[in-house]
């Protein structure tokens, strides 16, 4: 018997949505995104970063990475 695993689309990414780094510290919220960035706002800075899609873990009630807080400032 094969068996078939099913897939899953990732939930959304919408404005607002919580943006948590690999060691499950809050790095800041969403802002948009497109096909390869996330946008994202870090509180005490006015900017936005944009951080690749790639580093994104996963996605639900709010945005998981599989970088730390130190890789994701190294690469912004």
């Amino acid at each position: 018997m094969r068996l078939f695993q099913r897939k899953t689309s990732p939930a959304p990414i919408t404005p607002g949505m919580p943006v948590v780094t690999a060691e499950g510290r809050l790095l800041g919220s969403v802002t948009g995104h497109d096909g390869r960035y996330l946008q994202c706002r870090i509180p005490g800075d006015e900017r936005q970063h944009f951080i690749p899609l790639e580093a994104v873990r996963a996605t639900g009630e709010v945005i998981r990475l599989n970088l730390t807080y130190r890789e994701v400032l190294s690469i912004l």
